[in-house]
């Protein structure tokens, strides 16, 4: 019998439409009782199904549809649909859908499509590498082909959850609801469409290449059905020409969203039957979203609840389980919303987003912050070839052959393997690593290789910091955060300002060139044994879950608590007590969930030696062992790599005052003395072979003069001896020691690719979350510190920004004690009023209220409510209403 069972293959099962009853009432199989009624009668016979028309599908054409006949008894046709596949009286589904009862037939997300929360997500089509333009064979359209077969091995796959075996495989047949069953031939003309659809034209037409783009690559072949690009074959660059030029070249070749939605648009057209749209307005509805889709950024997600907004279920006929324009009952309306949602989230998260990874490679820049760029694969294949080559030529690496491939796969423990890829940036290609792949072991994170050797490694980062927190001087001036940076420079800052006025000061920053890549692993050996002290040092790991509450939520959070056996508190009442008094707990639950109290140093650094030694970089279809390395993607590379940098014998001899921050590889000296400023910049331009320190001139700024060749290359930059001086994100004034914000890092971009808002499931409270964090972040003490000189910069920043830290004073001679509640709501509707005003269009109405009542300078107005020397700080606060950096942001 056929896997694929339909009425034609017996015709005894042909009737003649709604109606026509059944010509043997008592066609009963052996064994099977005949039911009868009180009087001896046969029951009544059910209703028949209808149709839209007997023999006619949504299309119009003629369907191979189940015979509109009349069951003698239920025994009788569940016997005989047991032996077919013709729908006969099914169990209800949850909410009035008539099918089998499985669990494996409810609607439910398919296997490797994101959850009803989240129907498509821009991570799921970013960092797709691959030469070739063409659609995956395993694609699900790709492998059925167009048939009523195949049209129902979709829809069980796309409405009913059903995972399509390997193909010749044996199916066991099911019965499908006469609602999904009528859907086939409308599934059918999508098969085939996907088939006839000219891929490879529409990509040329709408995402043409430039003259001198490359080639395919040599995978690169034409897939019957998929429709690749054999015909395109654009001049090849010439071998040696891997400079920053060309690179530049090729940056500027990428698809802009227009073009990459123009793409889509056809293709969806060409594929969707109009059917399946029921309207014009839902093909349009549905484009929108991909067009949304696109401009999301790197962190954005498209909801179900988007994609369904405004869709109009009783346009789409095929929807319907029954015929007819009689009145539908909630739960059936509810059905046919849950129908088509899962249609749409096949649809936008199955194919737009197969289309996106088969033909484009998608990534952020260091430019552009969370902004998505679409890249051809033949443009990015040859850029990745640009890149591979010149991190090739920088970094020491050694190839592995197959035996020590082999051999790394099966060693214990389990070997660390990354994944080099590329981001853009305006002078050519930034090389990521991405840690977190075992050489062997299959779907990280899931393996059992890859959570062990995860927990090791946090395991050895807790105990760094723990050593840390011990022995401060680990580290001398390196800072791991604002916190860190403020106490440092709070430090430096009020002993200078007491002894009078401050004299000229010195500021030199120095970036060091591949502080991961250029650090010796004996050295780093070195560094790491004499923190860990591996024969002396054992530790106690208790292992913790905290469950908080923030904003009406419950938060729950992992921790590590490391000690020795000195300090080590055996009971967990003992530890809270400890950490309440630290500061660090409070409201939360703490459950201990294990504890080890014999975790020897030695073990923790031969980890650390088997992460550094042992670390292998895959880079195209090849493996590669590095030499001077420290892994950047896991958590132990920023407290290493501070450890190290700390052992620099050059910095020992700086003497006070001054102030020596480094942060990761950027160093910041401020002196007031000159000689020993050109000390430690000619210092490390010269170098520190044994660590590998070299730095970076193009990167190196300072503030006071440079006699030319005075550092045997070229000068760094110069800027005023009285300047905002940049260093990691902050500007310095050099005369106050003012701290304020960089935001040139934001000119020419949009505030839409830095925040990304979910629009799906509570909106409001998803950006009021966000913007909160960000206020958060803005409003550091490093910024608000008041303890500075009258009518700082500081002291006025701290009226509008004071409001997230209740009871702050506002700063300025003479104002109101706290910062009131008036002001607060002023500030806030002034920046309202700002932003609104480039949408006066849109925002009339609101505008003329803000002004005349929560912004205006009436006496009955907010601003008329506080006090006069209040006002003024307000008035200094917000003129200018935009500074000079914020006037670059394009939005």
């Amino acid at each position: 019998m056929s896997p694929f069972w339909t009425p034609e293959h017996h015709p005894s099962l042909h009737g003649h439409g709604p109606g026509v009853k059944a010509t043997n009432p008592k066609n009963l199989l052996p064994g099977d009782a005949e039911r009868t009624s009180a009087r001896g009668r046969l029951p009544p016979a059910k209703r028949p199904r209808r149709g839209l028309e007997p023999g006619r599908d949504l299309e119009g054409q003629a369907a191979r549809s189940p015979p509109r006949v009349v069951t003698p008894t239920r025994d009788a046709a569940e016997a005989k649909s047991r032996k077919g596949d013709v729908p006969g009286p099914c169990r209800l589904f949850p909410g009035g859908e008539r099918g089998v009862g499985s669990a494996s037939w409810r609607l439910s997300p398919s296997e490797g499509e994101p959850g009803a929360g989240a129907c498509a997500e821009t991570k799921r089509f970013l960092y797709c590498s691959g030469g070739g333009e063409q659609l995956r064979r395993s694609f699900l359209l790709c492998s059925l082909p167009p048939s009523l077969a195949g049209a129902r091995t979709l829809v069980e796959t796309i409405f009913l959850d059903s995972k399509p075996g390997p193909p010749g495989a044996p199916r066991r047949p099911r019965r499908l609801p006469a609602r999904y069953w009528q859907m086939r031939p409308l599934f059918r003309k999508l098969l085939g469409n996907h088939a006839r659809c000219p891929y490879g034209a529409l990509l040329r037409a709408h995402c043409p290449l430039p003259a001198s783009a490359p080639p395919a690559g040599p995978d690169h072949q034409k897939y019957p059905g998929v429709g690749g690009c054999p015909s395109e074959r654009p001049a090849a660059a010439p071998e040696g020409e891997a400079n920053s030029g060309r690179l530049v070249q090729l940056l500027r070749q990428h698809s802009s969203p227009w073009q990459v939605y123009g793409l889509l648009r056809a293709c969806l057209r060409r594929l969707v039957p109009a059917g399946l749209w029921g309207s014009r307005h839902n093909e349009r509805r549905f484009l929108r979203n991909v067009k949304k889709l696109l401009s999301l950024g790197k962190h954005g997600r498209l909801s179900q609840q988007e994609l369904t907004w405004k869709m109009k279920v009783q346009d789409c006929a095929w929807l319907r389980a029954s015929p007819g324009a009689r009145c539908v009952p909630a739960a059936e309306h509810r059905q046919r919303e849950a129908v088509l949602g899962r249609f749409l989230h096949w649809l936008m998260g199955a194919y737009v987003v197969e289309l996106l990874r088969s033909f484009f490679y998608v990534t952020e820049t260091t430019f552009q912050k969370n902004r998505l760029f679409f890249f051809r694969k033949r443009i990015w294949s040859q850029l990745q070839r640009l890149g591979v080559r010149q991190h090739l030529d920088r970094v020491r690496l050694r190839e592995l052959s197959e035996a020590e491939v082999r051999q790394h796969q099966e060693a214990r423990p389990a070997l660390l393997t990354s994944r080099l890829r590329f981001v853009p940036k305006p002078g050519g290609l930034r090389p990521i690593v991405n840690v977190g792949c075992v050489e062997g072991a299959p779907a990280p994170p899931r393996d059992k290789k890859v959570q062990h050797l995860s927990s090791r490694v946090k395991t050895l980062f807790a105990v760094l910091n723990y050593e840390r927190a011990r022995r401060p001087g680990l580290l001398g001036a390196s800072v791991l955060g604002m916190d860190d940076i403020h106490r440092a420079w709070r430090a430096f800052v009020l002993p200078l300002r007491a002894r009078g006025p401050a004299p000229p000061l010195y500021f030199v920053k120095v970036d060091v060139v591949g502080a991961y890549d250029a650090l010796p692993q004996d050295k780093l050996a070195e560094v790491i044994a004499n923190v860990l002290q591996p024969q002396e040092n054992t530790y106690c790991v208790r292992h913790c879950a905290m469950v908080r509450t923030a904003r009406g939520r419950m938060r729950k959070s992992f921790k590590r608590h490391v000690s020795t056996f000195s300090d080590f508190q055996p009971y967990l009442r003992q530890l809270v007590e400890h950490l309440q008094a630290m500061g660090s707990l409070r409201d939360a639950v703490v459950i201990e969930q294990s504890c080890s109290l014999n975790e020897p140093g030695s073990s923790l650094f031969n980890l650390f030696l088997h992460l550094v030694r042992s670390h292998v970089i895959r880079i195209g279809g090849r493996m590669y062992l590095r030499y001077y390395y420290i892994p950047s993607g896991s958590g132990v590379c920023t407290p290493v790599c501070a450890s190290v940098v700390q052992g620099l014998p050059s910095l020992s001899g700086l003497s006070m005052p001054r102030v020596l921050l480094r942060l990761v590889d950027d160093f910041l000296l401020v002196t007031p003395h000159l000689t020993r400023a050109r000390d430690f910049l000619r210092t490390l331009v010269r170098g520190v072979p044994e660590y590998g320190c070299q730095v970076n001139l193009r990167k190196t700024v300072v503030n006071f003069p440079v006699e030319p060749g005075a550092l045997g290359g070229a000068a760094p930059l110069q800027l005023p001896a009285h300047c905002l001086f940049p260093w990691c994100g902050l500007l310095l004034d050099t005369r106050t020691l003012e701290v304020h914000g960089d935001h040139s890092s934001y000119a020419r971009t949009s505030i839409r690719a830095s925040l990304t808002f979910t629009q799906g499931f509570k909106p409001g409270r998803n950006m009021r979350r966000k913007l909160l964090a960000v206020l958060q972040l803005k409003c550091h003490g490093l910024f608000l510190d008041l303890q500075g000189p009258p009518g700082s910069r500081a002291q006025r920043r701290a009226g509008p920004q004071s409001p997230v830290s209740p009871g702050a004073s506002l700063g300025a001679r003479g104002a109101a004690g706290l910062f009131p509640s008036e002001a607060a709501q002023w500030l806030c509707l002034h920046a309202f009023l700002l932003k609104l005003a480039r949408h006066r269009v849109t925002y009339s109405r609101l505008l003329g209220a803000l002004r005349t009542g929560g912004c205006g300078r009436a006496q009955g107005g907010l601003f008329g409510q506080v006090g006069g020397s209040t006002r003024a700080a307000l008035e200094a606060a917000a003129d200018p209403a935009l500074t000079a950096d914020f006037k670059t942001i394009l939005d």
